[in-house]
């Protein structure tokens, strides 16, 4: 076992990665020398899998793309740690937070990122993210509620180990609804849920494409509801 296992899904993320990933490493190795490290590539087709092979980093790889939620998924059922965390691989929230949100798990069993509200710093976010982030709210509490949550979608997220296995297990959301649908279970079965506010910047190049983003959005909403 490990004290953590930190996951990272990753869809041509080449650049990104190779930008970032030695720097992860080193935090890792310096601040939890008792982790492990997951990439998770998600059917990517440029140079993702080269990348993080050429660190030594444990790798989970398949095709075709699945989407975010199967990723994370493959990654928790492969983790090994007491804690369980998951984050992006553009860093768009510091390692720097990494220490704050699991100091914060101690009395709880799951800790959510959140860029809304409170002392986060947020930079740059587009007009057309603030939009479909209000329009997304707006169903989301019709369907399957979870209102006090600011922000259920922040990519940086931590959970006791026995909860993210049980609880990804259960998931059945593939893509970026899959978020919701894990506090959605966790609210089920009465677990403590905490949300954090975390320093967070936009970072240019995000694989969600606004309309078809939001056609997803409702459909794996509704897909929620059903399915639990």
């Amino acid at each position: 076992m490990f004290k953590l296992s930190a996951i990272i899904p990753a869809y041509n993320e080449a650049k990104r990665l190779g930008l970032h990933l030695e720097s992860i490493i080193n935090f890792f190795k310096k601040n939890y020398p008792d982790s492990e490290l997951i990439v998770v590539d998600d059917g990517s087709t440029d140079e993702t899998a080269t990348i993080v092979r050429r660190y030594g980093v444990q790798l989970i790889s398949y095709s075709p793309n699945r989407g975010k939620g199967y990723a994370i998924r493959a990654g928790v059922a492969k983790s090994r740690g007491d804690l369980v965390l998951f984050m992006d691989a553009d860093l768009s929230t510091p390692l720097t937070e990494i220490p704050k949100i699991i100091k914060v798990l101690d009395n709880n069993d799951i800790v959510i990122g959140s860029r809304g509200g409170g002392d986060h710093v947020k930079k740059n976010a587009p007009f057309f993210r603030r939009i479909a982030s209000f329009i997304f709210d707006q169903v989301k509490f019709i369907l399957v509620g979870l209102r006090e949550f600011k922000d259920t979608q922040c990519g940086f997220k931590i959970f006791k180990g026995d909860v993210a296995r049980r609880l990804f297990a259960k998931g059945r959301i593939d893509r970026f609804m899959f978020d919701a649908e894990i506090l959605y279970l966790a609210q089920k079965e009465g677990l403590k849920i905490v949300e954090l506010p975390v320093v967070w910047a936009d970072v240019p190049g995000s694989h969600v494409r606004f309309w078809e983003g939001l056609v997803n959005m409702f459909r794996d909403l509704w897909r929620i509801k059903q399915l639990h």
